[in-house]
C-alpha cells in the first residue's frame, strides 16, 4: 500500500513520500495536533501480516525510544491506524550523506565534523547496549546546518558481547533480497563487516567497521569496497584492503591510521570502543594532538599534602584516592590515573607542566590535617593552562564525617566543571563501602604498603584481614587482599595453589558485595588465566573489567600483554593497546614496563630499552621496572650492560629468584656457564627451605647446561601450574631447551 498525498493516519496528514527501505515506507506528514511536520514510517500490509517483521518494527520503536542524543533522529510514537502500524519520527530536513557523497568527497573539515557526530551517535547507542548493524551513508541525514542525524535502527539489536548469536539471517539485506536485486544488495553490503558477511556472531565492533567504511568514503569520495556483483563485493570485503591511494594527499596521517584500525578484518584488532575513535577525531579536528579544551573536561588529583605527623601519611593518600575515585564517577570528566598523579607526590612542579604531562585541563591540590577527633581538608582547583586558581574551599569536620566530606568535595568539583555524578556513585558506599572508620583506615594503610610490593606485602595482607574481621561486608579489603595473594603467586612469593585459590575466593566474595569493583574483576581474570587456565572465562572477565572502567591502564596493559603472549591477540594490536594504556597512565612504571616487555618479546629492542629506561626513571624503587631494564639489555645482547644492573636489582629485592633467574640466563647467553651454575646452585639450595618458582629453577638449570634438572623442574612447574609457564613458548628464557623432545613432551598440554 502506497500512501498518497492527503491520506490521513489519525491526526497525521500525508504530504508526500520521502523514501522506502527494506522495513517500510517513509512519508512527510503534518501533525495537525501540534502544528509540526513529522516523518511517518509505515509498515506495508504484507509486512504487517508477517509476525517477524512486525516484531522487528516494534523493536525499532523501542530501540529509538531508549536513545536520546542530538545526532540520532528522535521518535515521537508508535501508532496503528486502520491496520497500518507506523512510527512517528522527527523530520530531518536536508539530504542523506549518500546524496551528498554522490557529488564527490567532502572537504576535510566537513568530513571530520560529520565523522565525530556519527561516532557520537553510535557511541550513545553502544552505551545503551544497542548495535546498529546497518550504518551506511543512506542512513545518515545532514540538515542544512551541517548536523548529522543517524536513522533507521530497524536492524538494531542488543549487544550481549562477543558471544552474541546474531547470524547472517538476521543481518541486513543479504537474507532479505534475492541476489538479482544487485543495487539493493550493494547499497548495504558495501558497509557490512567481514564477520557479518560470513554469518558469524556480531557485536559493537561491526559498527566500528561500518563507521570506518563511511568515514573512508567521506574522505575518498568513493566506497572503501566495491564490486559488480554481491559475490564480488563480499570477496573484496573478506580478502582485500581499501585503496588507500584514493585518500586525499593532504589528509592527516592519523586519519589513515584510524581508518586502518577500524577496517581490520579481524574484529579483535579493531578499536573496542567507538568513543576512543570519536576522541581521536576530535583531537585531529582541534588542530593538535590533544583534546580541545572545553570539549573534554579533565582533571588530575595530586596527592594531598599531609600536615599531621608522619604516621598519618597513609591517611592523606587515602583521602586523595577516595576523591579521585569519586571524580571518576562524574559524567563527561576524564580523570588522570592514580599512578601518574602520585608520581608528583612530594614534588613541587609548575601546574602547567603537570597539565602538559598528564594531558589534563585542571589540577586539584589539597592538604589534610588531623588533630584528635577533628579533621581539616583544604582543596584548590586550578586551570592547568595558566596555573590560575578556579576554586578553593576549606572543610572542618569531625573524623566520623570523613566519608561525607570526600563526596562533598567531589560533588563541588563536578558542579564547578558542569558535570553530573553518576547515580551509581551515590550508592557506592552503601553497596560495597563501609561506615566503620577503623576498617577504612586499615585499608588505607594496607594499600600504601601493597603499592611498595616486596616484603611489605605480608604486612598489607595482615591489615586487610583485620579490616575484613571488623566489617565483613566491606568489599574493598576483600578485593585488595585478593590482589595481594594473586601478586604473591605471580611473582612466586608463595606456593601457587595456596595463594591463587585464596585470591579467587576473595575476589568472588568482593564481587558478590559490589559487582562493579574493577579491581576484583581484573584479579579474578588474572587467576583464571594464569592458574586455572580457563582462558575463555578470563577473556570475558577482562572484558567486564574494561567495560566498567575503560581507562584502567593497569587492567588494559595486563589484558593485552597476556593475550599477546598466549598468541590470541596479534602483536601489533597488543602493542597499540599497551600504548593506549601508557597514554592513559603515562607516569605508571608498572604499565610502562609491561609495554617495554611486549616490545622486547616482538624483537623491538631499541624501543623496548628506551621504554624500560623511561619507566625506571619514574620509580627507581620499583622492582619490576629495574628487573625489566636488566631484561631489556640482556635480550638485546648487551650482556655486560645487563650484568652491571644485577647488584642493585639483587640488593633491592633480597636476591629474589626472578632476579637470580634473569642473571643466570644472562650469564648463559654470555658463555659464562660457571656463573650461571652458581646462580642455579643458590636457587636450588634456597628451594629446600623456602618457596622458589620451579620455572626459574628450570631456566637457570638450562643456562648452566644441566639438562636433567632443567626437565625435572619443568615437570614440577607443570604439576604446580606455575603462571610463568604460559610465557615459555615465546620468551627467550626457555630457548636453551625449547627444542628438546623431552621438554616438548613435558610442555605439550601447556602449549596446546
Amino acid at each position: 500500500m502506497t500512501l498518497t498525498r492527503g491520506t490521513w493516519l489519525g491526526p497525521y496528514e500525508i504530504v508526500g513520500p520521502l523514501g522506502a527501505g527494506g522495513m517500510g515506507e517513509v512519508y512527510r506528514a503534518r501533525d495537525t495536533r501540534l502544528g509540526r511536520d513529522v516523518a511517518i514510517k509505515a509498515l506495508p500490509p504484507a509486512f504487517a501480516a508477517d509476525p517477524a517483521r512486525l516484531s522487528r518494527f516494534r523493536r525499532e520503536a523501542q530501540t529509538l525510544a531508549s536513545l536520546n542524543h542530538p545526532n540520532i533522529a528522535a521518535i515521537y510514537g508508535l501508532e496503528e491506524t486502520a491496520g497500518t502500524p507506523h512510527l512517528v519520527l522527527e523530520l530531518v530536513e536536508g539530504e542523506t550523506l549518500a546524496a551528498r557523497l554522490a557529488r564527490g568527497a567532502l572537504p576535510q573539515g566537513e568530513a571530520l565534523a560529520l565523522g565525530i557526530q556519527i561516532a557520537g551517535a553510535i557511541e550513545a547507542a553502544h552505551e545503551r547496549g544497542i548495535v546498529h548493524r546497518d550504518l551506511k551513508p543512506g542512513n545518515v541525514m545532514i540538515n542544512p546546518g551541517g548536523m548529522a542525524k543517524v536513522l533507521d535502527f530497524g536492524l538494531a539489536k542488543s549487544d550481549p558481547g562477543p558471544a552474541s548469536g546474531t547470524m547472517l539471517s538476521d543481518s541486513p539485506t543479504l537474507s532479505e533480497h534475492p541476489a538479482t536485486v544487485a543495487g539493493v544488495i550493494l547499497g548495504t553490503a558495501a558497509y557490512m563487516s567481514p564477520e557479518q558477511a560470513r554469518g558469524k556472531p556480531v557485536d559493537r565492533r561491526t559498527d566500528v567497521w561500518s563507521f570506518g567504511c563511511v568515514l573512508y568514503e567521506c574522505f575518498a569520495g568513493r566506497p572503501a569496497f566495491a564490486g559488480e556483483t554481491a559475490s564480488d563485493l563480499i570477496a573484496r570485503i573478506l580478502e582485500r584492503e581499501p585503496d588507500w591511494a584514493t585518500m586525499p594527499a593532504g589528509s592527516p596521517p592519523r586519519i589513515r591510521e584510524i581508518l586502518r584500525r577500524c577496517l581490520r578484518k579481524n574484529a579483535d584488532e579493531r578499536p573496542r570502543d567507538i568513543r576512543d575513535v570519536r576522541l581521536e577525531l576530535s583531537d585531529i579536528a582541534s588542530g593538535s594532538g590533544k583534546a580541545a579544551a572545553g570539549r573534554e573536561k579533565s582533571i588530575a588529583v595530586l596527592p594531598f599534602e599531609n600536615q599531621s605527623g608522619a604516621d598519618d601519611e597513609f591517611f592523606a593518600d587515602g583521602v586523595t584516592d577516595e576523591i579521585l575515585n569519586a571524580l571518576a564517577q562524574v559524567e563527561g570528566l576524564r580523570v588522570a590515573a592514580r599512578a601518574s598523579c602520585f608520581a608528583f607526590k612530594g614534588r613541587r612542579e609548575d601546574l602547567r607542566a603537570i597539565g602538559e604531562k598528564l594531558d589534563v585541563t585542571t589540577v586539584l591540590e589539597g592538604t589534610v590535617r588531623r588533630a584528635g577527633p577533628r579533621l581539616r581538608i583544604t582543596v584548590q582547583l586550578a586551570n592547568a593552562a595558566d596555573g590560575y586558581q578556579l576554586w578553593s574551599e576549606r572543610y572542618d569536620r569531625e573524623m566520623t564525617d570523613v566519608f561525607a566530606v570526600q563526596d562533598e568535595i567531589a560533588s563541588a568539583i563536578a558542579t564547578r566543571l558542569r558535570g553530573t555524578m553518576h547515580a551509581e556513585a551515590d550508592r557506592s558506599r552503601a553497596r560495597g563501602g563501609t561506615e566503620n572508620l577503623e576498617a577504612y583506615e586499615l585499608v588505607l594503610r594496607g594499600r600504601a604498603l601493597l603499592i611498595k610490593r616486596g616484603r611489605f606485602m605480608l604486612q598489607a595482607i595482615a591489615l586487610f584481614e583485620k579490616a575484613i574481621s571488623i566489617d565483613p561486608r566491606y568489599a574493598e579489603p576483600l578485593a585488595s587482599l585478593s590482589d595481594s595473594y594473586r601478586l604473591m603467586g605471580t611473582f612466586g612469593v608463595a606456593p601457587f595453589a595456596e595463594v591463587m585459590s585464596k585470591s579467587k575466593d576473595l575476589a568472588e566474595r568482593a564481587l558478590a558485595i559490589d559487582p562493579r569493583l574493577v579491581e576484583a574483576w581484573a584479579t579474578l581474570a588474572a587467576v583464571e588465566e594464569q592458574y586455572d587456565r580457563n582462558f575463555a572465562r578470563s577473556d570475558s572477565l577482562y572484558e567486564r573489567a574494561l567495560e566498567y572502567e575503560p581507562r584502567n591502564a593497569t587492567t588494559r596493559a595486563q589484558w593485552a600483554l597476556w593475550r599477546a603472549i598466549r598468541g590470541v591477540m596479534p602483536d601489533e594490536t597488543a602493542i597499540a593497546e599497551l600504548r593506549r594504556a601508557v597514554h592513559d597512565d603515562p607516569l605508571n612504571p608498572w604499565v610502562g614496563s609491561m609495554h617495554s616487555y611486549l616490545l622486547g618479546i616482538t624483537g623491538r629492542h631499541t624501543e623496548s630499552t628506551a621504554e624500560a629506561e623511561r619507566s625506571m626513571g619514574l620509580d627507581e624503587e620499583s622492582f619490576f621496572a629495574r628487573w625489566n631494564l636488566m631484561r631489556a639489555h640482556a635480550w638485546a645482547g648487551r650482556y655486560d650492560r645487563a650484568i652491571r644492573e644485577a647488584p642493585a636489582l639483587l640488593g633491592d629485592s633480597g636476591r629474589h629468584h626472578w632476579a637470580l633467574g634473569l642473571l643466570a640466563w644472562t650469564y648463559g647467553r654470555a658463555d659464562r656457564a660457571g656463573q650461571a651454575r652458581a646462580c642455579y646452585d643458590e636457587l636450588e639450595g634456597r628451594s629446600r627451605h623456602e618457596f622458589v618458582s620451579p620455572c626459574w629453577l628450570s631456566v637457570a638449570a638450562g643456562c648452566a647446561d644441566l639438562e636433567e634438572p632443567a626437565i625435572r623442574w619443568a615437570e614440577r612447574a607443570v604439576a604446580e601450574r606455575d603462571p610463568l609457564l604460559l610465557w615459555s613458548r615465546r620468551l627467550p628464557f626457555w630457548e636453551y631447551h625449547r627444542e628438546r623432545p623431552q621438554f616438548k613432551e613435558v610442555m605439550r598440554d601447556v602449549w596446546e
